[in-house]
């Protein structure tokens, strides 16, 4: 069996505060193989955000380990970090972080034009995604002139643009009415199954939640479950047969 995309041992994360610190992550034990959708949820407070921050190698560990792609990440230079970040890993979040000056194809394309990615080359591949997500006759669009759901979808694209392995997605579908919610968590499951996109989604939704295969729950700082998601085994049992 190949080995996790992520796996953390004993990980845990602290803060310096001056009323004293601040244990945000601790002893968190997990594994993600490449093509899970895992959905994580918890009360505010709890070490969701942490948690995706240290994913995303936005931050590190104060203790125990993490490593993706079988790479320890706290031992990593922040020029290191920043380089898995751009070639391993997607952003998606609730509130899009779009340029509103630059139309769909542009907004898409920023991570090929800090990677030095030609124009032509740039412009197929920012095409080529956004007709992955249903959004072809959009490519010249402002974000203003977009709908929240459309956004998001230009979010997505952006996030795939380098061939992400890893998409982490935080609250997604919270500025979304439930139709929308829907159309975006079908992109997810989507990318899941044809192009084996991991994700590791945030959400305070439970119907959202149900859209992934596993759900780990965090309270204070640990993670106090982790199970089958029981309707994401029954749509793939249905696809199987």
């Amino acid at each position: 069996m190949a080995a996790p995309l992520i796996r953390t041992l004993h990980m845990g994360k602290r803060y310096a505060l001056p009323a004293g610190d601040l244990q945000a992550l601790v002893d968190v034990n997990i594994e993600v193989r490449e093509g899970e959708f895992i959905a994580i949820m918890g009360p505010s407070g709890s070490g969701k955000s942490t948690f995706m921050n240290v994913l995303g190698c936005l931050d590190v560990p104060s203790e125990g380990e993490y490593f993706l792609q079988g790479q320890a990440v706290a031992a990593m230079s922040v020029n290191q970090r920043a380089h898995l970040r751009n070639t391993l890993i997607g952003f998606v979040f609730q509130s899009y972080n779009l340029l509103p000056r630059l139309d769909a194809v542009e907004n898409v394309g920023l991570p090929l034009v800090y990677a030095g990615v030609g124009v032509r080359e740039r412009n197929r591949r920012c095409r080529e995604l956004l007709a992955q997500v249903g959004l072809e006759r959009y490519t010249t669009f402002l974000p203003p002139q977009l709908s929240g759901g459309q956004q998001q979808r230009v979010a997505i694209a952006r996030s795939l643009v380098n061939d992400a392995m890893l998409l982490l997605a935080d609250e997604p579908t919270g500025n979304l009415d439930s139709r929308t919610s829907e159309e975006i968590l079908a992109i997810f499951e989507r990318l899941n199954r044809e192009r084996r996109l991991t994700i590791v989604m945030v959400t305070h939704e439970a119907d959202v939640a149900q859209h992934a295969q596993r759900l780990v729950r965090f309270h204070d700082g640990r993670i106090v479950s982790d199970t089958p998601v029981a309707r994401a085994a029954a749509q793939r049992q249905a696809v199987a047969s």
